[in-house]
């Protein structure tokens, strides 16, 4: 008796897993450059921020002045 898989059923599998795999990396690389558009502006806003608050408090990165 005879056990295992054909050359066509393990060529299949093959095949199978290649187009699942193809799919996913085609979807995980739209979500990274999603991902990377979305970061960028997030430091954009960030660094326009840490400017005003900068304009704002000029010591705030020296010596502060206390009471």
């Amino acid at each position: 008796m005879n056990c295992g898989f054909t050359l066509a059923e393990l060529l299949v599998a093959v095949v199978a897993a290649s187009v699942v795999s193809i799919g996913a990396l085609g979807v995980y690389s739209g979500y990274y450059r999603l991902y990377l558009l979305l970061y960028g502006g997030y430091q954009k806003e960030t660094a326009a921020a840490l400017e005003e608050l900068r304009r704002i408090n000029p010591y705030e990165s020296g010596p502060c002045l206390r009471r």
